[in-house]
């Protein structure tokens, strides 16, 4: 692993300025992909923004119609709310089957979706399920955001804050 900077900003406001204009800084969410990338050595930056501080970005609510996930919502979180099981049940079981216990509390559907790893397990249920992916500067259709094999419409500075599902 290569030296790297770390950094926990308290707010989401602060998140972005420590990695606006920074292509070398990356966002950390559950780490579940990130962390390994580094290990290897496949993956090099200056610096690391832990979003594990920001409580905002977590948890699962009703929002009009939809259901609305905070994107660092840990996977076992998704598979054991109430509310994703009753209104999407196929989410609360792939949510349920993603990994072992550890990428499942550890992991976060933000950070999963984010990193648009195509051996993931929400990149295709959140387009299959015409998801809407919330960012603290737009909304973005779940079509429209994976652009590619780890590539997303993300801009720089940009950070995915929620992700909204209408229960099909």
């Amino acid at each position: 692993m290569y030296d790297f900077s770390y950094h926990k900003p308290s707010s989401l406001d602060e998140a972005a300025a420590m990695v606006s204009g920074r292509d070398d800084f990356k966002l950390l969410a559950g780490g579940m992909s990130l962390i390994p990338a580094l290990k290897l050595r496949l993956a090099r930056y200056s610096g690391l923004v832990d979003l594990g501080a920001l409580d905002g970005l977590k948890g699962i609510r009703r929002q009009g119609g939809a259901v609305v996930i905070g994107a660092m919502t840990p996977h076992a979180e998704v598979a054991a709310s109430a509310e994703v099981e009753r209104a999407i049940p196929a989410l609360a079981a792939l949510a349920g089957g993603i990994g072992d216990p550890l990428v499942r509390n550890c992991g976060t559907i933000g950070g999963s979706i984010a990193n648009a790893d195509p051996a993931a397990d929400y990149p295709a249920a959140v387009v299959g399920l015409g998801a809407t992916v919330v960012t603290h500067r737009r909304e973005i259709a779940a079509d429209d955001f994976f652009l590619g094999l780890f590539e997303t419409a993300l801009q720089p500075g940009e950070l995915l804050v929620d992700i909204a599902i209408s229960p099909p």
